[in-house]
């Protein structure tokens, strides 16, 4: 947790879309997942199956709240 936040930093000031940090996000929960035990990994990859589309409705609805 301690490197993503400079990395999330980094990548804003270089010019990354927010999709851009959404896809690198997903990829590293992606492969801290990978670490887990078969059934283990299944139940953490599903937690981060949201495109970045579901993320962005889901995100403005919590929101508007």
């Amino acid at each position: 947790m301690k490197i993503l936040i400079p990395l999330v930093l980094v990548m804003t000031l270089v010019g990354c879309t927010t999709k851009d940090i959404y896809s690198n996000l997903q990829y590293n929960h992606a492969r801290s997942c990978d670490r887990l035990k078969s059934t283990q990994s299944d139940d953490c990859r599903s937690q981060y199956n949201d495109s970045f589309e579901d993320y962005t409705q889901k995100r403005e609805g919590t929101l508007d709240k």
